[in-house]
């Protein structure tokens, strides 16, 4: 039997935030042959958050990592975790999602298609602008709200580059593991509500985006839009982002890059 581990990254988590999660994986259809594990990775300062954790979704599904790592930092962990033990996928999910019934079931459907590395749902009911084929779902990068990452991803990639702690590293991912030959793809049936409507565009949270859009530049070959978004940063921070040196991309799979439609990443659809 096939296994997935379900890794939920918490910061200081709302109960009611919690509970709209849990009530959509109980609802969840999984596939017969399908065994669904869930890990909440909780970046807390403290363990608060554990009783309400093992109340809603069960023994065993809390780890309290004892730092704030980051998204792509704490989910790597997960991942070199469940992979260790033998996990056939690694399903990223964002405590702020919500579930169709039939989301796991399709984008399991989707992730068991020859060399595929990563498998996005769609947002709904505001679908994401990227585009991706109706068909194959092939798609240029895949957002992290509900990512499932296969093993041979991981092994190609090393997982998210932790360089960055918040925003883009879904993306350099997309673009890593199609440089290693792996389908990166949408699953059109598989659908996730974002609940970010009461999450307002902090002032540190605008850094935190334009300070990964110049990391991403920087590694991926392109100064010009790096420049565009340091520039960005020093205005409305008023000082230099810190930016560490991020690990370097082969020029040859630059060209899995898309820096030509700003933070989209890629061409929109409307």
């Amino acid at each position: 039997m096939a296994r997935l581990r379900i890794g939920i990254v918490l910061f200081e988590s709302s109960r009611a935030e919690l509970e709209r999660l849990a009530r959509s994986l109980k609802a969840a259809e999984f596939p017969p042959d399908l065994r669904v594990e869930v890990r909440a990775l909780d970046n807390s300062p403290d363990r608060s958050l554990e009783p309400v954790v093992l109340a809603l979704l069960g023994q065993g599904t809390y780890v309290w990592t004892g730092a704030n790592r980051g998204f792509g930092a704490t989910h790597n962990l997960g991942m070199h975790d469940a992979f260790s033990a033998g996990a056939d996928g690694y399903l990223c999910l964002n405590p702020d999602a919500v579930l169709h019934p039939r989301c796991l079931r399709e984008l399991w459907t989707t992730a068991t298609l020859p060399d595929t590395g990563l498998v996005d749902a769609r947002t709904f009911p505001e679908e994401h602008a990227k585009p991706y084929d109706p068909e194959t779902g092939d798609t240029p990068w895949c957002t992290g709200t509900a990512l499932l990452v296969r093993p041979a991803a991981f092994a190609a990639t090393g997982g998210f580059d932790e360089g960055l702690f918040m925003y883009g590293e879904d993306v350099d991912l997309s673009w890593r593991v199609r440089a290693a030959g792996l389908g990166v793809r949408t699953a059109p049936g598989a659908l996730v509500h974002h609940w970010v409507e009461h999450r307002p565009l902090t002032r540190e949270r605008e850094l935190r985006v334009l300070r990964s859009a110049a990391y991403l530049g920087r590694k991926w070959g392109d100064d010009r839009f790096a420049e565009q978004y340091e520039r960005l940063y020093r205005v409305r921070a008023g000082r230099e982002p810190v930016l560490e040196p991020p690990p370097p991309v082969p020029p040859a799979t630059r060209r899995f890059a898309d820096l030509a439609h700003g933070v989209r990443f890629a061409r929109s659809r409307w």
